[in-house]
Parts: C-alpha cells; structure tokens; sequence
C-alpha cells in the first residue's frame, strides 16, 4: 500500500498579552459581569513581557528549539526559569510579538477593517519587513497608517475594538456589518486573528521547506473559529482566505471543525485525499482563538502566578504523496469514536486507540509513544484539571493492564516510557494531538522511533446538539524506503513472541464460487503438550447476528496478533466445509474428537447436564482478569450444589490458564451463604481453596457489586443465569447491547468426564470477542485443562464434593433470599439521583477512581457520570451542580 507522508510541518505562537485582557472569555464576560472585580484589578500585574514568554521553556519547545524530551529534563516550575539562549525563531517557526502580529492582522484583512494609528504602523514596518515570510507586496497592503484622531472615534463612536499595545491604542478592527452580529467588530477581531496565525504558520511551513507555493493543491483549516454572515454563521472559507495570503494560487480547500478533535480529523481527511490520488500536497492549517486566551487566568491569578495563557497557538503540517523517506500515516491503522462507542473514558480510549491497533496486529505496548492532548501542566494544574497527556496516558495504561499487556503495578512505568511533558498552550484544537508531530518526524526519520500514536479527542456536547464525545487517532511510521512497499512487514503484533502469523489473504470471502479458506497461520510451530505443532483452533463461520464476516474478521485479529496458534474454519466452503449450524457442530465434534484441532470457538451449541462454561473478562474497575464461572450450561438440579461445582470448574479454568493458586469469591445472589458453607467444609476435608476478601470495607468472601467492577477474586462464583447476565453486560456495555466489544467469550464447557474444549460465543459477539475467544482456547490448549480440570475433579470429591447437607439445603430454599436481601441492603451501592442534563466537566480525577467518584456524588443526591473530554476522562454534572459536586469530591478525597 502506498501511504501518504508528513512532508513538513511548522509550529507558531503569537504572545497576545492585551488581546487577552481585550478578547479573553474569562475576561469579558468578567467585565460584563462585574466590571470592578478584583480579578480584573490584579490580572495586568500578573502579565508577562515578550521576553518572558519567548524564553518560556515550553514555548520553546515548540517551535522547536529544545524537544520535548529535553523538556521533559528540566526541573519545573518551569515559569520563572527562562531557558539560557532562547531564540526568537525555532526549527518549525516562532514567538511573533504582539505589535507585529497587529501589522499581520492588517496585512492579511482583505476588507479594510484593521486600522493601524500611522506612527505605530511606521514602527513595526522595518522589524516585520526583517521576516523571511515578509513578501513584497506585504508593505502596501501594511500601509501608511491613520491618525490617531481616527483610531479613538472609531472605538469611542463606532464600536470598533480597539487594539493596545503596552497600555497604548495603537489601532482598532471594525465592525463588517452594521447590524450583523456575526460581522461585529468582536466576532472580526476573532477571525482575523485566526487568519493572521494561520498564514504565519503556512508561510512558515513554506519558508521552512523550501518548496513553491504553488505545490500545494488543498488546504483543510481546523481551529476553532468559524467565519460567516447572518445567513450562513459558520459558512467558512478560512482555508482559501489563508491560502491567499500564503501564494497558494494552485490551491482550493475547505474548512473542518470538530472542537478539539479537528486536526486529527483534518490530518485523516487530508491522507486520504492524498492515497486516493486527489491531490498530491495537502496542507492542514490552524490558526489560534483569542477566546481562549486567559481561559484559566482566574486561577493563575488567585495561586499568584503569571498568566500562562498568553499565547495565541498555529500550526501548519504538509501532507503529501509518498516520497520514500519522510514518515508515512497508517490510514489502515485509523482510530474513531463512532456514534455508538459510548461516552465512557474506557469506551473513547478503546474506540481510537486500542481498537486500530488491534485491527492491524499490534498492542498498546508497540507503540513507542502516545500524543493525547498536550496541555501545558502548569497550566492546567492550578485550574484542577491535573496533568493531562499524564491522566490521558495513564489511561491506555489501564487498558493495557485490561489486555494482560502489562500487570497493575507497572501503570506508571508505562506513563514514564510511553508520553512526553505537555507543553501546548490551552488552544483546545492545538494541544490535540499534533504538536508532537514535528518531533515524531524526525525520531522517526533518524530511526529513534518505530511508531507513535496521534490522538485527538472533542467534547461535542459544548454545542448542545449533542451529548456525543468525539475522537480520532492515526499512527505514524518510519517509512519502509521506496514508496510501493509502505505496508510491507506491518502486522509485528504477537502473543507469545515472534512475528505475527499470516493474514486472511484470499480465499475467505462467502460468495458463490468463492472459497472459504480452511486455515489461518499455517507456519510449524509447538506448543506445551503439542511438539510437532501450534494448538489448533476451530472457528465456526455460521450463527452470527453479525454475519460471517464479522466471524472471520475476529479469525483475521487472532491469526495476526497470536503467532503461538494455528486457526481452522469450519463454514459453507473450503477443506471443512458445512451447510448450516447443524453440520458445522458435526464437523467440530469430528476434528475434535480425531484431534485434528485441539479446541474449537463455536456458537449455540448444547452442553449435557453437568457440563457449564467458565467466562473471562477483564473488569473495568481495576483491569484484572477474572474468572465467571459459571456463564452457560447447567451444572445439575440443585441450586447450591451447582454453585459449589460451578467454584470447582472456574478454578479449573483458572488454573489452566496460568493462575497457580485462585481465589475464590461468591457473588451476592440466592444461596451465596450456604454455598460459602459447602466450600469451607470442603476446605476442612481437604479440598485447597483459596477465598478472596470483598474490597468492601466488611470484607469476607461473599462479593458485592463493587468487586465485579475490581475483579476482586480470580473466579467469581454465580448461578448460571447470573453468569450469562454479567458476560453480556461486560461485553457490551460500551456499545448500547447489540455488539459485544470486549472479554474472551463464554468459555470452556467443563464437566466431570467431559473432554472437548469447546468454547462458546454469544452471537452478538463482534471481531474483538472472536479473536479472544480463539486466544482463551489456546492457553487452555496449552494449559492441559481437560487433566488440569480432572485433577481438581478428583481431589474435590475426595473431599465430598459436591453435596451439602440437608439442612443447608433447606436453609438455601426458605432462607436464602432474606439472607441475600439483608446483606444486599447492608452494602447496597449508591442509586442514581433522577437524571439531569449534565454540561458541566469536572477535571483532576484519577482514572482509576473515576467511577468512585460517580458513585460518592450520588450518595450525595448530586446526579453525575463519567465522560471523556478533551482533556481526558471527566466526572460529568449539571450546571447548577458544579460547586456542590466539587465540594463533595473535594471532601471525599477525590480531588
């Protein structure tokens, strides 16, 4: 394939101190408000000079004249330490000051609305004629200026905003419309700013480069801002506007606004554009929002701070048609957050980052570096939001531990390997994912780095049309040297070592005359207990909700990321060919039981009586895998002594599956107390089990709600029907139901003399389920659970297993329910408050506490959920409910 590459790429800032006091949101809706506030009154002092900020470590390295791993070296606070010869100009571009960003503005107006009082104009024409991005007819669009009788009628008379400098007016932007709210002098100001920073940036990048203007086909704009009139409010074009004004004269282009998450979907809609040979060289471009600016300066303010938020952010990346050596966009590898994802932290991160990653072979812990949102922590921080590209990387690191990539205790040592410091001023489409592009380019072109995510994330809800989170990612790669062999050797993703076995090819698809290929990853191989070669295992095609596609997509995954397996299917084409579910089952039990396959993943298959399936998920609360056992089947007639068989068969599993000693909790439900009994007597006769500890603060082996969610024991034990509850709810919670997203499927029938490993799938199961499934069989494969399962079988009844005595079993059938009850209502967890509108974000709290949070707000009466915002993950509440539910985390410990 032959992918499109980050040619180039520039970097702005614009030091906006009066423009802040000015355009800042915090600040005019201050004045608005309150125009004698003591914010207002302390805000100018805690201004900082143009020196200050250029030599601002951060704003260095920016525009590129530390990298962030630099950055990363030096001590902070870093305000206060001004970087030892910090320069002006950077590898990607520069800090313009204020008074020359003034004259940019009336460069770049088309409509002579920026006017410019004549001795100020006169002073910046030679510090900005000095620029290499200053063109020749820059100087008569600048002009001579105007009097500055004119400048203050203007503002005092006709509304104009006025333009300071060190306290001076020095000129002022007009109104566009007299009584066309979108063309006010406010609104104009907004957009002209945008304008300016974006042709600094592409001129910038065209300076930089050394190529034509001319190259470039198409430009995508993603700040922001949103220009238009009355009748069309966010009609655009900032792209030709900006383009105009960069000699873009072979260019067309379009504007694309999604909050914060727009670059990552500008950079995807320009790559594509590109592979599909549309256009050769895209530019994506973003110029900077003054709204913004001062956004927590209220905070900085009250924690005697400088006001960091200074700064107007641009960008600029070149994306163009494979040249051989610069670093290719995997637009196979592209992460999105789709309308039915979910909102949840874990559902967005899956969505745009684990789920492209599985789709082409590799895990989290292949790619060398993450950029999340970028935020400037020492921005951040005081206003309460924390660090944010550590909270957004500390969430992927759950997600890996969720995967069994890494163990729980490795979280922060995977933040440390895997992110860089923040260092983007809070621009929201600025911090989103690109800043680290330019670095990202040249680890990658000198061979530091093998493959870096760019993630970008929105909160749609801010434009109340809907409450939807938004997300896009992409991955970059060094690029393979000649430009038709970019996909070559990109599917490195393993389990067990090595490099990924081969993918589906040919002869997969299902329609006449087409054929059904009959196994995937074919290569010799062993396994424990199998040295003449890898476990085998049988996938049946038909059954699915989905559709067969969706079963061989999941076969795809497996044989990709597990290199340690061979796949065979079973379906209505190839070596193993059957008709209908019927046959396909017939077929299975053949291979199996001539063992031409070691186990085989199927849907709707009947077990006999005493044969039930062990689940396994990964819990959302803590990321531990766990153990359900049991999901489907039926162990026997008797409630308890079900359950009591139920705990046998999950620690079989269990143990089989690498656990050497599992522990063992009992849900909640009807007759937990007496099956509790009938394991402990088992315990005293002789029979080993380990009993887990509830992480309620009650403890004992009888599991609550709360230790489903943490996975407190490796095996929790539930009656059947439970067990099927909790498997579909864990699978797809995230997804609305209809399309199971996450855990290994239902699992191994087990039973006492039972000896096929036969797992089993709900048929909502989608891809991700599927090659999960083909990955439990095999580490039962390995595992030899059918001696493990007969060796637990043995010593178990040896002990008595499974009986429990008649008064317990009466005792389970009059008193069981009560007894349910009454512990039930002893540590009930907190019910939701009546649901609100929640467009309120709380920031700050940990991941991993993040549904305690929730749940601590309820138990308040404050109705909460969790959200995945531009920043990270949220704790999300109504307006009104703000301070009180702040309070109440703040009480709680959770912030």
């Amino acid at each position: 394939m032959d992918y499109p590459v980050i040619r180039g790429v520039s970097y702005a800032l614009v030091h906006a101190p009066s423009l802040l006091l000015e355009m800042g949101t915090t600040q005019t809706m201050e004045r608005e408000a309150n125009p004698d506030s003591e914010y207002l009154k302390e805000l100018p002092k805690h201004l900082r000079t143009y020196e200050q900020c250029m030599s601002y470590p951060p704003n260095q390295a920016y525009i590129g004249n530390i990298t962030p791993a630099e950055l990363a070296g030096i001590a902070r606070p870093w305000h206060g330490k001004p970087l030892e010869g910090a320069k002006r100009v950077g590898r990607y571009g520069e800090v313009l000051p204020e008074d020359e960003f003034y004259g940019l503005m009336r460069i770049v107006d088309s409509f002579d609305l920026v006017a410019l009082e004549e001795s100020f104009a006169k002073g910046i024409a030679a510090a900005m004629a000095a620029s290499p991005v200053w063109r020749e007819s820059d100087s008569a669009r600048l002009g001579s200026g105007a009097p500055t009788e004119e400048i203050e009628h203007l503002v005092r008379d006709a509304h104009a905003e006025p333009l300071y400098s060190a306290g001076r007016l020095v000129g002022c932007v007009r109104a566009a419309h007299e009584r066309d709210r979108n063309l006010s002098s406010h609104v104009m100001m907004e957009n002209l700013a945008a304008k300016a920073s974006g042709v600094l940036a592409l001129r910038r990048l065209i300076h930089n480069m050394g190529i034509d203007a001319g190259e470039i086909d198409y430009i995508i704009e993603c700040s922001e801002e949103a220009c238009g009139d009355m009748n069309q409010r966010g009609g655009g074009n900032f792209a030709k506007a900006v383009g105009e004004m960069a000699g873009c004269v072979n260019a067309t282009g379009c504007d694309v606004r999604g909050f914060c998450a727009a670059p990552s979907h500008a950079l995807v809609n320009a790559a594509s554009l590109v592979k599909a040979g549309v256009f050769r060289n895209v530019a994506v471009v973003a110029g900077g929002a003054t709204a913004k600016l001062g956004m927590n300066g209220r905070d900085h303010v009250n924690k005697g701070l400088p006001i960091l938020e200074d700064v107007l952010g641009a960008f600029a990346v070149l994306v163009s048609a494979n040249d051989g050596v610069s670093p290719i966009i995997r637009t196979d590898a592209v992460g999105r957050h789709t309308i039915g994802s979910g909102s949840s932290p874990q559902a967005v991160m899956t969505a745009i980052v684990v789920e492209p990653l599985e789709r082409v072979g590799l895990k989290l812990s292949d790619v060398d570096k993450y950029s999340p949102e970028m935020q400037n922590p020492e921005i951040t921080e005081p206003a309460g939001a924390g660090d944010v590209p550590k909270a957004n990387v500390k969430m992927i690191a759950a997600l890996a531990v969720k995967k069994g990539e890494i163990a729980r205790t490795d979280i922060n040592a995977f933040v440390e390997a895997k992110s860089l410091p923040g260092f983007a001023p809070t621009q929201g489409h600025i911090p989103s994912g690109v800043p680290l592009i330019g670095y990202f380019r040249e680890e990658l072109m000198a061979g530091r780095m093998r493959r870096a995510q760019i993630i970008g994330k929105g909160s749609l809800f801010l434009g109340r049309m809907t409450n939807l989170f938004d997300g896009v990612s992409f991955l970059l790669e060094p690029n393979p040297g000649d430009s038709g062999a970019a996909e070559a050797g990109h599917t490195t993703g393993c389990c067990g070592g090595g490099a990924a076995g081969p993918g589906v090819g040919t002869g997969l698809e299902l329609g006449p005359g087409r054929g059904l290929g009959p196994r995937l990853g074919l290569e010799a191989g062993f396994g424990p207990g199998h040295a003449a070669r890898k476990p085998r295992i049988g996938l049946t095609v038909l059954g699915s909700e989905h559709g067969p596609e969706e079963i061989i997509r999941g076969a795809e995954l497996a044989a990709k990321s597990c290199s340690d397996l061979e796949v065979v299917l079973i379906g209505p084409r190839g070596a193993h060919c059957a008709a209908d579910e019927h046959e396909q089952h017939r077929r299975m039990e053949e291979l199996l039981d001539s063992g031409e396959i070691d186990a085989c993943v199927t849907m709707h298959y009947s077990f006999p009586i005493g044969v039930s399936t062990v689940g396994r998920v990964v819990t959302p609360g803590r990321g531990r895998e766990m153990f359900i056992a049991t999901t489907t089947g039926t162990s026997g007639t008797d409630r308890v002594e079900n359950m009591i068989k139920n705990a046998v068969y999950g620690v079989a599993a269990a143990k089989a599956c690498g656990v050497a000693e599992p522990t063992v909790g009992i849900l909640n439900v009807d007759g937990a107390r007496q099956v509790e009994r009938g394991l402990r007597r088992l315990a005293e006769a002789g029979y080993a089990v380990s009993f887990a500890g509830s992480a309620r603060s009650d403890g004992g082996a009888v599991m609550r709600g709360n230790d489903l969610l943490m996975g407190s024991p490796d095996v929790m034990v539930c009656d059947t029907l439970t067990g099927n509850l909790l498997m579909k709810i864990f699978s797809a919670f995230t997804t609305g139901g209809d399309y199971e997203a996450s855990g290994y499927g239902y699992g191994p029938g087990v039973g006492e003399g039972y000896n096929r490993i036969i797992m089993i799938l709900s048929r909502a199961s989608g891809a991700p389920v599927v090659a999960a499934a083909i990955r439990y069989a095999a580490d039962l494969v390995n595992g030899r659970l059918r001696e493990v399962a007969a060796a637990e079988f043995a010593a178990a009844r040896g002990a008595g297993w499974p009986a429990v005595t008649g008064t317990d079993k009466a005792k389970a059938e009059a008193g069981c329910a009560a007894s349910a009850g009454a512990d039930g209502s002893a540590h009930a967890e907190a019910a939701a408050p009546p649901t609100k509108v929640t467009t309120h974000e709380i920031t700050g709290v940990d991941i991993l506490q993040l549904d305690e949070a929730v749940q601590a707000l309820w138990a308040a009466g404050i109705y909460a959920s969790t959200g995945m915002g531009c920043t990270g993950p949220v704790v999300m509440v109504a307006h009104e409910d703000t301070e009180s539910a702040k309070e109440t985390l703040v009480r709680s410990g959770y912030l």
